[in-house]
């Protein structure tokens, strides 16, 4: 079996934390309309991880392809030519998300080594998980009105903050209750986030962190 090759990680982390850092910060500074940063910062990030992909000529292009169909969609979408076309760029942005997760799912997991670039790939699996969901909410609320009881207002973009900060309320069980589900299908998918989150860092994250330092060890012991 080949060995996996080495993706670093450091550059999708950069692009998730600036993503979910500067949408609020940003709106906070300047008051500036949420749309237009919204679709900034997910341009910025968007870009960053079509970059993590480049070690892949092959998902490098279908990166870039899903990309683009997003933004199309997105586009025509603003043009006012109908749903169709919000829901095609949704689903597109959901498509290029997964391959993204299962690209450092399969690094992480299968690369038969635990190290720094290991551990932070875990995290931007974790930190991803957040930003589909977000993206499975705001794909629901758009599909089921008040589904949410959060006012809605604005194109569909407009509401990607809102719904980044329920999913990650949501991810680690914060439970604020400020935005709560309604409707049976967001309900639904609020119960799986929840316990996906849990597991996730009780199993996958803790015994990464647990291989690492074993490695770590014997190494220092014969230092």
């Amino acid at each position: 079996m080949m060995p996996l090759k080495q993706y670093n990680f450091s550059y999708l982390l950069a692009g998730l934390l600036f993503l979910l850092l500067a949408i609020p910060v940003f709106r906070d500074l300047t008051g500036a309309g949420n749309y237009y940063v919204s679709e900034l910062a997910f341009s910025a990030f968007l870009m960053i991880s079509i970059w993590s992909l480049h070690g892949t000529r092959r998902l490098f292009l279908l990166g870039i392809a899903l990309v683009m169909l997003s933004v199309g969609g997105n586009i025509l979408a603003l043009a006012g030519t109908g749903t169709f076309f919000v829901y095609f760029s949704l689903c597109s942005y959901i498509l290029f998300l997964l391959l993204t997760v299962s690209l450092a799912i399969r690094q992480v997991l299968l690369s038969g080594t635990v190290d720094a670039n290991s551990i932070i790939g875990a995290i931007c699996i974790y930190l991803l998980l957040g930003v589909i969901w977000a993206f499975f909410y705001l794909f629901v609320s758009i599909l089921i009105p008040g589904s949410f009881n959060v006012q809605i207002s604005g194109s569909a973009y407009a509401q990607l903050h809102d719904f980044l900060y329920y999913s990650f309320v949501t991810l680690t069980t914060l439970g604020y209750g400020d935005i709560t589900p309604v409707r049976e299908t967001a309900r639904a998918l609020s119960t799986i986030e929840a316990i996906l989150g849990q597991f996730y860092i009780a199993i996958l994250v803790a015994g990464l962190v647990a291989a690492f330092i074993a490695r770590k060890e014997p190494m220092s012991n014969g230092s």
